[in-house]
């Protein structure tokens, strides 16, 4: 017969109450909004314009705070160029097999004109409680979010079933090369995670009449970028000769520009609007659930495009035209004429494909397609994962009216370098915003409410204890 002695049995309940205190530990939100506010700020204020993209004092401040706090961290150093680092914090699960949730956030954010923000961009000033500054919405606060919870979580005592990692990198902002792309190709062995929470999405306040959404970002539009160039012989402008470099190229452009793709509604747009629909009434709701219906997608599939550019740029390809380069001299006809496009592909598109149907649009061999940018990455991630249930029940916690729903990017994040790799990744700031503050990122008066940043933290560190902790 087995004996337990008194201590052994107060030991084992003394083990039983901590252990319950950690899983049901509930932070004081009115203390760690205090703190959290102050960290955004102190973010905020550290100026990581790309370019030039020197995130090293940052770095190092997040360095800081993982010591402070016993967050084991490491940091890396870009040889090519020193001014890119990141750091790889993480708390260490107990199961070894299980592959880390990473958090990822970039730390480099796009300059911003000081003397046209009605704020300094780099102070975090708070004005009717929110806070301005660049970076505010892409993406420091959502690095907040993520780190802040880790601390939150060390200091319950938290020891996770699933490893949980945190990753702030550079050079987001320009294509990553030195940034995700970096880590990814030196450090796989440190990453290689089962999922990844990037950026990507946001709750809308507006995008659908009457309806809450929050969309998670599971796929991404492909950047093509395409240059188009023309040449042929110099002159006096005088005597405009037929079939200039100039004249051809704008004929060219007007056709590209004019050009209406195609509406194509692929499986994650189709899930969005379905899960939409089901929750609005009349007509329009019919619709969006029925939008893959052939007759329905034939009467009303041009009304929905033009309800707003990014639901037009959710379901056909889109070609924007950038940048125009010709001539040295009123003058003088030049011998050469460029532009850029920027395409931007729904998954499903073959870049081969569309290069080939512009060849067609133009219909003009002297005007040459040289691809600058060739995307790779087609991949979908899995909208019934752990990940994507938790942190959707997590959201509808704090929100029991929102519709959260799969969503397909129509910009580019780090998350494709993962998804090229196989890896699921869910995209989404979790607070609720209007379109007009949506407007700011890259824009004038970035800002975000403190009462959105409290309510994002609060989804993040729920997401990431019941995701990664003990089932």
């Amino acid at each position: 017969m087995l004996k337990l002695s008194l201590k052994s049995i107060f030991i084992f309940i003394y083990q039983l109450l901590f252990f319950l205190s950690v899983i049901n530990a509930t932070p004081n939100w009115e203390q760690v909004q205090t703190e959290s506010i102050d960290l955004l700020q102190k973010y905020i204020q550290i100026d990581t314009s790309n370019p030039p993209g020197d995130v090293t004092k940052a770095i190092k401040w997040l360095a800081e705070i993982c010591e402070k706090n016993n967050i084991l961290y490491r940091t890396f150093t870009v040889d090519e160029d020193p001014r890119r680092m990141h750091l790889l914090a993480e708390i260490k699960g107990i199961k070894s097999d299980l592959k880390p949730l990473l958090l990822l956030n970039h730390v480099d954010v796009v300059p911003a004109d000081v003397d046209a923000w009605q704020y300094n961009p780099f102070s975090g000033e708070i004005h009717d409680g929110i806070i301005y500054g660049r970076g505010a919405l892409d993406m420091k606060s959502l690095g907040m979010m993520q780190l802040i919870s880790l601390i939150l979580l060390t200091r319950e005592g938290w020891v996770p079933e699933r490893t949980v990692k945190f990753l702030a990198v550079a050079d987001e902002e320009i294509l990553g090369e030195y940034g995700t792309q970096w880590m990814i190709k030196n450090h796989w062995d440190l990453l290689d995670p089962q999922w990844v929470w990037d950026e990507g999405g946001f709750g809308s306040l507006d995008s659908f009449p009457g309806l809450n959404v929050f969309a998670i970002a599971v796929a991404q539009k492909k950047s093509f970028w395409v240059d188009i160039e023309v040449k042929g012989l110099s002159g006096h402008g005088s005597r405009p000769y037929d079939g200039y470099p100039n004249e051809v190229l704008a004929t060219a452009l007007s056709k590209v520009v004019n050009w209406e793709t195609p509406i194509e509604i692929n499986t994650v747009v189709d899930e969005m609007f379905f899960r939409v629909g089901d929750n609005m009434k009349g007509i329009e709701g019919l619709v969006l659930k029925n939008i893959n219906n052939s007759l329905i997608n034939y009467f009303f599939s041009n009304a929905l495009s033009k309800k707003s550019t990014t639901v037009n740029a959710m379901i056909r390809n889109t070609v924007s035209l950038t940048k125009i380069q010709s001539g040295y001299k009123t003058n003088i006809i030049p011998e050469k004429a460029s532009a850029s496009l920027d395409i931007r592909l729904l998954p499903e598109t073959n870049h081969e494909y569309f290069l080939n149907d512009l060849h067609n649009i133009v219909d003009d061999k002297r005007v040459k397609f040289i691809p600058q940018r060739v995307p790779r990455n087609n991949f979908i991630s899995d909208w019934n994962s752990d990940f994507f249930n938790t942190i959707s029940s997590e959201i509808k916690n704090q929100q029991p009216s929102a519709v959260v729903t799969p969503f397909m990017t129509i910009g580019g994040t780090d998350s494709q370098f993962f998804q090229d790799r196989g890896v699921d990744c869910y995209g989404i700031v979790p607070i609720l915003i209007s379109e007009s503050d949506i407007q700011t990122m890259h824009g004038i008066d970035e800002r975000i409410s403190i009462e959105n940043f409290m309510l994002g933290l609060k989804i993040s560190y729920k997401t990431i204890k019941n995701v990664c902790g003990v089932k």
